[in-house]
């Protein structure tokens, strides 16, 4: 049978349009709104696993900001868990400061918990709540657990830098680290823009 142009066009319209008609419900859909997950998206076993590993990690000594106590000693913030470097804390001042210098190991010893001073970089832990803005509020666990497996900051191309231990973390089946998510999400949100490292002197 032949066709003429304007029948051919017809029939393309209309697969096209029987084509959209059949994907329009797929979740992969370009605009289609996002899961989110909430603590209620896990079991208690998941949560209750997920925190004995983050206290068996210590996660809490890098990433929680730090108070004095009631004996003077510090402590971690409880209003500010696992929020990472305050956004309000001055960032040192390390213009002048050349490594292994006695004054840069005197600043090493005046450094605080959420703050790291690798060979060659000054770095602030980063803000591990559900906070969507400026913690991990919009990872989706896939996101989470591959970002442990790569060592690469999701979505920004940025390498995990020391001292997150993700190559041990890497060691730990998928269950565990989505148990680690699951915990995550009880946590409060805490609106804390973490600064980015910043490169030292040799």
């Amino acid at each position: 049978m032949k066709l003429n142009l304007k029948t051919a066009a017809v029939i393309v319209l209309l697969l096209a349009s029987a084509t959209a008609g059949c994907n329009k419900n797929k979740p992969e859909e370009a605009g289609a709104p996002a899961k989110t997950y909430t603590a209620a998206s896990f079991t208690t076993d998941q949560i209750t696993h997920g925190a004995a590993l983050v206290d068996e990690w210590k996660c809490n000594y890098c990433h929680t900001p730090e108070l004095k106590g009631p004996d003077g000693k510090p402590m971690p913030n409880p209003k500010k868990l696992l929020s990472g470097h305050p956004q309000d804390e001055p960032i040192p001042d390390v213009a002048d400061i050349v490594i292994n210098s006695d004054s840069y190991m005197e600043f090493l010893d005046n450094l605080d918990n959420t703050t790291w001073a690798s060979n060659d970089a000054l770095v602030f832990s980063a803000n591990l709540t559900p906070d969507n803005a400026t913690g991990i509020g919009t990872w989706t666990p896939e996101q989470f657990v591959e970002t442990l497996r790569q060592g690469q900051h999701m979505g920004l191309g940025k390498r995990l830098l020391y001292p997150m231990p993700w190559q041990e973390l890497d060691a730990l089946p998928d269950s565990d680290l989505i148990s680690i998510y699951a915990y995550l999400r009880t946590v409060d949100p805490v609106n804390n823009k973490v600064p980015p490292p910043i490169v030292l002197m040799r």
